[in-house]
């Protein structure tokens, strides 16, 4: 086998196997209550984030139960509504749009 076809194959299979271990949205959100809420803000802030290349204003609205929601764009089409309590907790989530 050539050297190149070699190295095709190992890449392929590395990336294969990498790619297993992206969360799906669901699994991402799930993990994400009872965390404070300032980690997911400084997410959105890092000028690598999806939020920052769109330009992406921070939006925040209040609940009648005491609680407020965060919203996140996760990606084109999606948006995170992150439940948060009066402590800075995500408690709950909501998806908008078309999130996979």
């Amino acid at each position: 086998m050539k050297p190149t076809l070699s190295l095709i194959i190992i890449g392929a299979l590395l990336l294969s196997g990498c790619l297993h271990n992206i969360p799906s949205i669901g699994e991402y959100t799930e993990n994400k209550i009872g965390c404070p809420i300032e980690k997911q803000k400084m997410r959105v802030a890092d000028s690598g984030s999806y939020a920052s290349r769109i330009g992406w204003q921070e939006k925040t609205y209040k609940l009648e139960n005491g609680n407020w929601v965060y919203i996140e764009p996760d990606s084109k089409n999606c948006l995170i509504h992150w439940e948060v309590n009066p402590e800075g907790i995500i408690v709950g989530y909501k998806l908008e749009g078309s999130c996979r």
